[in-house]
């Protein structure tokens, strides 16, 4: 039985097994795709729920299958955009950026038609201090929403030390603060606070170290107060999901319980009821 009373996200980060930042600078261009597989698994436990999610999707992979973007789409699930070539914010750039939504929206017109774009999600959460010139791009691409910041400096390219934990508005100068006039929501990466630390704990690598038990102890903590958001990426649904030689630390991270993935979802989903990024905001 479902106990939480509040709708939470659930968003799917929809790249290759070969597009994570710790990964790529391994890879030559001879990779084999293996996305297809763990996306439909995907899509047959969400139906299994009757759960809708949003799917942050890499535009790279649209070009290669536009008939598993049309089912995406056709099920019921938001799309949105995971830029073009999966490269972060500070490989990009502001050109970069505004050429790769642009592309992006046009592959997705090519296959969907004139649909509306409302979500963005910088690759590897890539939008931080040094970066935030970026919010000025997606609010004149009309995006509605962002959900790209982790409230918790995970590294130096990674997260925001002191952004607001719930939902607020981005504001173009200090993205640290809440703009209730801006026209861009800020959805955070949700991150469990306890004596003034923050950990995060819902998606990800942090979703397959931290047992499911705890998970939904958290989730619920975190639902006292907001809803909260969890990511996930097909790759990590796949047991069959290529496997390079990388260090220890960076194989611990990327190969850790995969095989697993997929059943802790599904316990979340039988204890909490989840969405679409755009019905959950109202946009």
């Amino acid at each position: 039985m479902k106990t939480s009373p509040k709708a939470n996200a659930l968003s799917i980060d929809l790249e290759e097994w070969y597009h994570p930042y710790l990964i790529k600078k391994h890879v030559n261009s001879a990779k084999l795709d293996s996305i297809q597989e763990p996306t439909d698994a995907l899509l047959t436990l969400l139906n299994k729920y009757e759960t809708k999610a949003t799917f942050f999707i890499v535009g790279e992979v649209a070009v290669k299958y536009p008939e598993l973007i049309k089912k995406i789409h056709k099920s019921g699930h938001e799309i949105a955009s995971h830029g073009f070539s999966h490269r972060t914010l500070h490989e990009l750039g502001p050109s970069g950026l505004e050429m790769e939504l642009s592309k992006f929206k046009r592959v997705i017109y090519n296959i969907l038609g004139d649909i509306e774009i409302k979500g963005f999600r910088a690759p590897t959460f890539s939008l931080t201090k040094s970066t935030k010139w970026a919010v000025g791009i997606l609010k004149a691409h009309d995006f509605k929403y962002d959900s790209s910041i982790f409230p918790i400096r995970i590294n130096p390219h990674i997260g925001v030390k002191r952004a607001p934990l719930d939902i607020y508005g981005l504001d173009i100068d200090d993205i640290t603060l809440d703009n209730f006039t801006s026209s861009l929501k800020e959805f955070p990466i949700s991150v469990f606070e306890v004596l003034g630390f923050r950990f995060p704990v819902l998606g990800g690598f942090y979703s397959r170290l931290i047992p499911v038990s705890l998970q939904k102890k958290f989730l619920r903590w975190i639902n006292k107060d907001r809803p909260s958001i969890v990511y996930i990426h097909p790759w990590e649904c796949n047991k069959a999901t290529p496997r390079i030689k990388l260090g220890i630390l960076s194989s611990f991270v990327s190969y850790y319980n995969i095989d697993r993935s997929l059943a802790k979802l599904e316990c979340l989903l039988q204890n909490f009821h989840f969405g679409r990024i755009d019905n959950i905001l109202g946009v």
